[in-house]
Formats: structure tokens, C-alpha cells, sequence
């Protein structure tokens, strides 16, 4: 890989007017001149023809200046791109580029030496946005995969592939940046960041490195900066684009827990004393994490050894485990104030599990109205209800004798927003406990418009958090 010292030459070069004669300019220009003409053999132009009722979810058309107005429901062609992984005929691409292709046209790869071959799809994963294709020949140029994992911020990558219908470009930048997430619906998400420009087209061609290895999957990420592209990692390419050739599908292991990352909950830091962690929100039944004696509300600060900080940390620890391997997480109980290791075996995630908390469903909730009776019952203005816990309630229950149970929340509501169900027990606000109605009403009280208050929740024999927000 060439140093930095080497594209500081070239631009100082450049400068002067003497790329030339300046051998390291040259060097640096063959460099990418050698990736090209290694890997575009090997790299594809997809034609796809989309049925008739498929849904186009973005506007290219208007975007760069074609006419806007609803489209009658005919046939659409796109083009994306891919690249050759086996040698027997295998490529791989996004699979937002094949969804809705005409499954009587399927979809055509057009080779650099103007060949065209129909492609069937063998297998697709929504969850990583990539789709393996085959074509019925054995003799095509594979590409090699590179470590994503060594690749550093600053390195030198290359993408090619067929930006706005110009087939076979190439454009060139650095990695600027490893592990970006939140960007799209895409459940797994780790991209590169890189300032190779990716574009309409590009999307499922490949990134790669200065020695022509795969280190990434180029993927258009609509409505972000267009001087921005970003990839999926060459590693989890690899392990996915395998599963789906070996079997069509991916096999993943999971838990059965919701989690959210520590640190995105200040209020929560400060009542758990804890900086960073994963925090368990809920946990599925019937699923490992239900068999096993984690809890909810046990924060997660290593899986195996190895510390987690956030919730996508943990969802990738995970995801590199083997079906029925035995993950140890290590936890801070609050109600133990220190740490335990609990023990879960991975398990096969279902085809369509319940992962999800049901979002709160908008309602009629409206706060009281200011000067009405209930304008200052604080209870009134978070859509909540609650009477004391009765001692023979809280001794059926296994609790100490004090607390509020949450008697009805209002549908659409702050409480209702936070999660908040009917018969939990709140026990205590922040770090102060909760022994009566009167006591959470104060608590309440005190908050300023957009302050948020964790309350501490027993929820079906087990602890739990809601954080409630004014």
C-alpha cells in the first residue's frame, strides 16, 4: 500500500507541473491504472427489468431533471453493477438493485467485452441489502477478497462500476471512516465511509484496495451527501455471499433481548453510575435469552471477553458466534451493584421474530389545558394513572412494601411513548425511591419542559427502566 508521503509527492507535483517526471506521481497513477485493469474484468453491468406493479421508492427521474408526474404502470429497466466471487458463475450485487425484477426477463449482466448473460438469483439477504446471482458458466474472472478488517481510515480504494449508465468507471479516494451505522432501515449495518464517489449505478460494484482485493460493496445511500459513498465490509460480504450460495439463505444466531446503547441515555448514566454498556430493554419469551438468567435491566459490558459500548458492538459480537455456542456477557445488576457473568446459548433467529416492540399507537391524548382543574396534576399532563400499591399487593408480588402500580396509560401519551404498561410497579425516579403516589407526583413535578425522568419499573417479577419525557 503506498504511504502518505507518496500522494503528498504527487500533489506537490501536480503543483509544480511535473507529474512527468516525478516518478512517484507516476507510480501513484500506474497504481490505479493496474487496479483497473485487474479487476474490471471481473466486474459486471446489471441490466434489470422491473415487473410493471413494482414500487420505485425514489425519484430519479426528477432528481436530475426529467419530467415529474405520476408514471403509468409499465415495465422499468435499471442498471446497477456486481462483480464475479466463484468460479463457477457466481456474483454478487445489493439486493435493492435486483428488487422487483420481472421474474420472466430476470436480469442480465453485461460483461466489459460486451458479452450478456442471464442471470438467475440464488439467494438474497434484506437484513445486509446483498443478493447472490449465477450465471450458467464457469469460466468468468473472479475477484479476491481483502481483509476489511485491517483496512485503515486514510487508505487508498478504488470503485468501478456504472455510475449513471457510463459503464465500466472508475473512482478513486480513501477510506474515511470504518464502522458508520444509523444510516438506513437496513437491520445490520457497519459501512465503510470513503470519498470514492458512489453514485446511481454503483450500487453493488466493488470497492477495493490499491493490490485490487474486495475490501467493500459499494452501496447508494439515498438522501446523504453525494461527495459521501459508503460500503458493506468485504468480511461480512464474504460471510453472507457463502451462506446464501450454500444454502439461499443466512442463518443467524440471536438472543431474543432489545438492547440500546448506554451512553445515547445520559439520565440513565447518572442513575446506573455507569458510562458505557448495553442496556437490556426487554427480553422475548421463549427465546435463549429467556432460559437464561440474564434480566431485564442488566447492563452488558463484554461478551466473551471482549467489551461491548454499544448496542451495534454487542449485535456483531453476536452475530460472529455459532448457532448453539455458549455466549458469556458480562452484566452490572443494579440490584446486585456489581458485576456477574450469565451464560446464553445463541439459538437460530426465526424467520419472522417478534424483535420489536410495539410502538405506541398515536391517539387522543391531549394535555390538560392550562387554567382547567387538571392543569396541575402532573399525572394528567404525562397520560398516566396510578394508585399506592396495597402491602398485601406488594407481598403477592414479591416486592417491598411501597411503590406506585401504573392503574391505565393514556394511548399516545408520554407514558404510553416511554413504554410504560399497565400493573408495572414504579419504584423509585432517578435514584430516589418511590413509596407512595404523593412521593412520584413530587418527582413528576419538578420536571422542566423537555427534562426526562428514568423510572425504575418491576415488570412481571423483573426490573426494568422507562424514561419518561416532558
Amino acid at each position: 500500500m503506498k504511504s502518505v508521503l507518496v500522494l503528498v509527492l504527487a500533489v506537490f507535483a501536480l503543483v509544480l507541473g511535473e507529474v512527468s517526471a516525478n516518478p512517484a506521481a507516476r507510480a501513484l497513477g500506474n497504481s490505479f491504472a493496474d487496479v483497473y485493469e485487474k479487476v474490471a474484468p471481473s466486474v459486471v453491468v446489471l441490466e434489470v427489468t422491473r415487473s410493471p406493479d413494482a414500487e420505485d421508492n425514489f425519484d430519479w427521474q426528477s432528481l436530475f431533471g426529467g419530467p415529474r408526474g405520476p408514471r403509468g404502470p409499465r415495465a422499468e429497466e435499471s442498471e446497477g453493477s456486481g462483480f464475479v466471487i466463484g468460479d463457477e458463475g457466481y456474483i454478487l450485487t445489493n439486493a435493492h438493485v435486483i428488487e422487483g425484477a420481472d421474474p420472466e426477463k430476470g436480469v442480465v449482466a453485461r460483461r466489459q467485452n460486451g458479452t450478456r448473460l442471464l442471470l438467475k438469483v440464488v439467494g438474497v439477504d434484506v437484513k445486509t441489502d446483498l443478493a447472490v446471482l449465477k450465471a450458467e458458466v464457469s469460466d468468468l474472472p473472479a475477484i479476491t477478497w481483502g481483509d476489511s478488517e485491517k483496512l485503515r481510515v486514510g487508505e487508498f480504494v478504488c470503485g468501478i462500476g456504472a455510475p449513471f449508465e457510463l459503464d465500466y468507471t472508475l473512482t478513486a479516494g480513501v477510506i474515511s471512516a470504518k464502522g458508520r451505522s444509523n444510516l438506513t432501515s437496513t437491520v445490520y449495518e457497519d459501512y465503510l465511509q470513503t470519498d470514492a464517489a458512489i453514485n446511481p449505478g454503483n450500487s453493488g460494484g466493488p470497492l477495493v484496495d490499491l493490490e485490487g482485493k474486495v475490501v467493500g460493496v459499494n452501496t447508494l445511500i439515498n438522501r446523504l451527501n453525494s461527495s459521501l459513498g459508503f460500503a458493506i465490509p468485504a468480511k461480512l460480504a464474504q460471510t453472507v455471499s457463502e451462506q446464501l450460495i450454500a444454502q439461499g439463505r443466512v442463518v443467524r444466531p440471536w438472543l431474543g433481548i432489545r438492547i440500546e446503547t448506554l451512553a445515547d441515555q445520559p439520565a440513565l448514566q447518572k442513575v446506573l453510575g455507569l458510562d458505557n454498556g448495553v442496556v437490556v430493554r426487554e427480553i422475548f419469551a421463549d427465546t435463549p435469552a429467556a432460559r437464561s438468567e440474564l434480566q431485564p435491566a442488566d447492563v452488558v459490558v463484554d461478551v466473551d471477553g471482549d467489551p461491548v459500548a454499544s448496542a451495534r458492538d454487542l449485535q456483531l459480537s453476536v452475530l460472529n458466534k455459532g448457532i448453539g455456542a455458549m455466549v458469556k456477557l458480562k452484566v452490572w445488576r443494579r440490584q446486585d451493584g456489581g458485576y456477574r457473568t450469565v451464560s446464553v446459548q445463541a439459538e437460530e433467529l426465526p424467520a419472522a421474530p417478534e424483535v420489536k416492540q410495539a410502538a405506541a399507537r398515536p391517539g387522543p391524548f391531549r394535555p390538560p389545558a392550562p387554567g382547567s382543574d387538571r392543569a396541575g396534576d402532573p399525572f394528567a399532563l404525562f397520560g398516566l394513572q396510578v394508585q399506592n400499591l396495597p402491602d398485601e399487593v406488594a407481598a403477592e408480588m414479591s416486592l417491598p412494601a411501597g411503590g406506585v402500580i401504573v392503574t391505565h396509560v393514556e394511548r399516545g401519551g408520554p407514558a404510553a411513548l416511554a413504554g410504560l404498561e399497565r400493573r408495572d410497579v414504579i419504584t423509585a425516579v432517578g435514584e430516589n425511591a418511590v413509596g407512595n403516589g404523593e412521593g412520584l407526583a413530587l418527582a413528576l413535578g419538578k420536571l422542566a419542559e423537555g427534562d426526562g425522568a428514568v423510572l425504575l419499573v418491576e415488570r412481571q417479577g423483573k426490573e426494568t427502566y422507562a424514561i419518561l419525557k416532558k
